[in-house]
């Protein structure tokens, strides 16, 4: 047994002693894995919006500090360790450059440049590899036409893209789990509609100055909708309640959907499978990339939070170019072996 297995041994005794305490009413949701994700992407749609009706400042400023890191690394363990895209060598280079070049500074039109290898490189037939690269030749043209426009619309679209994925990729056709994106459709229009502005008020919500930031702020960096102050607001507010259920996807529904277990699985398996997708001396890389985040931030979260997203920027391309390549090669799923 590894040091870290070690110490996750209390957290499993543990585990195991609130499942047998909750089994006489939850027990249905540890054995059938379609109602678990059911249970997990309404519940955590509604707590995703409720936070947004009730501190958004926080949302927006505590969630990439976090949730940021592990997030982007059950991006990469999903969509590129499960499907196995990196054993593909022109597609991890020739991809991986591009997204590389993102982080530091590279514009949208490079980011895009990753959707090409995908396209060429798939297995499938021409006529879906014509629409893919018609795809990136279309969002080439809007991102060199209106940089900044196409990355505020990539950073909006990059949340829906999330559910988008997992809906695809992962989501059995007999899943109960369709409430899900509804429920997050229906949020998104009760928030354009202006619900959460009574709310907000009621709860003096408007400032939370020990965030170091503001709703002003906010509008100037994700909304290009500056000059029509309310809906840019309420733009604001949509995307804080999408990026906590972008969050969720990743952190939770993929997860679940993505092993063959049905039951959950105690953290010392879990950490034995990260093990086995990443290897040691990643997932140190990974935790201490975290953790330096989160120190950053007990000092000045606004820093680290952006600092978070300059490091981020390539999973919005990313998710782009897997898209792409399973256009090209149909529906692609990973199940994790235990």
């Amino acid at each position: 047994m590894s040091p870290v297995e070690a110490l996750l041994v209390p957290a499993d005794a543990l585990r195991a002693r609130l499942y047998r305490l909750a089994a006489p009413w939850a027990g249905p949701l540890f054995a059938d894995r379609e109602r678990r994700v059911a249970w997990l992407g309404v519940t955590g749609v509604a707590f995703s919006f409720l936070l947004t009706l009730a501190v958004p400042l926080w949302s927006l400023a505590l969630g990439p500090v976090l949730l940021g890191v592990p997030h982007l690394v059950s991006d990469l363990r999903y969509l590129v360790v499960r499907p196995g895209l990196y054993r593909r060598s022109g597609l991890a280079v020739l991809g991986g450059v591009p997204l590389l070049a993102t982080c530091l500074g590279a514009g949208p039109a490079v980011g895009l440049l990753a959707m090409v290898p995908a396209a060429l490189g798939a297995r499938g037939p021409r006529w879906r590899k014509g629409l893919a690269l018609s795809g990136w030749a279309v969002l080439t043209v809007l991102a060199l036409g209106m940089p900044r426009g196409f990355q505020l619309s990539l950073l909006h679209g990059h949340n829906v893209l999330a559910v988008a994925l997992w809906w695809w990729a992962w989501r059995s056709r007999h899943s109960r789990a369709g409430g899900v994106p509804l429920l997050a459709a229906a949020g998104t229009v009760a928030l354009l509609l202006g619900v959460a502005e009574p709310v907000l008020t009621a709860l003096g919500a408007w400032t939370a100055p020990a965030t170091g930031t503001s709703f002003g702020e906010f509008v100037q960096e994700v909304s290009p909708l500056e000059g029509h102050p309310v809906l840019a607001l309420r733009l604001v507010l949509v995307f804080a309640f999408l990026q906590s259920v972008h969050y969720g996807v990743w952190l939770r529904l993929v997860p679940e959907e993505a092993r063959p277990r049905l039951a959950p699985r105690p953290w010392r398996a879990t950490w034995r499978a990260l093990v086995e997708d990443f290897g040691a001396p990643l997932l140190v890389g990974f935790l201490l990339l975290a953790l330096g985040v989160l120190a950053v931030g007990l000092v000045d979260l606004p820093r680290a939070r952006l600092g978070y997203l300059q490091i981020a920027v390539f999973h919005g391309y990313l998710e782009l170019a897997v898209a792409a390549l399973w256009l090209v090669e149909g529906r692609i799923g990973s199940r994790d072996p235990t």
